[in-house]
């Protein structure tokens, strides 16, 4: 049995009367120990990478940097601990 289409136009699977799937964040965080974070020099950001055009502030794969700039990455770890470590990256 096919889910409720709502006026929106979006498919509820749970059937009439439930609430909406929830929206999950895509980008994955990593926990990083503080001993590791200051101890060493991790390469974690796009400016380390080698798919990074720095004219251009973008990734030559495509892929969108604002999760994985040094600055974000430096805050994001200062606020919560995690990192978004991008799985392309490469260290020439």
């Amino acid at each position: 049995m096919p889910g409720i289409v709502n006026p929106k136009g979006i498919v509820n699977p749970k059937g009439k009367g439930k609430s909406q799937p929830r929206i999950r964040p895509s980008i994955h965080k990593d926990r990083v120990n503080p001993t590791d974070f200051l101890k060493f020099d991790t390469r974690f950001s796009c400016e380390d990478c080698t798919h990074f055009a720095s004219e251009t502030v973008k990734c030559t794969l495509g892929y969108d940097t604002k999760h994985h700039l040094k600055a974000t990455q430096t805050h994001q770890y200062e606020l919560s601990g995690n990192m978004a470590f991008c799985r392309f990256i490469e260290i020439d």
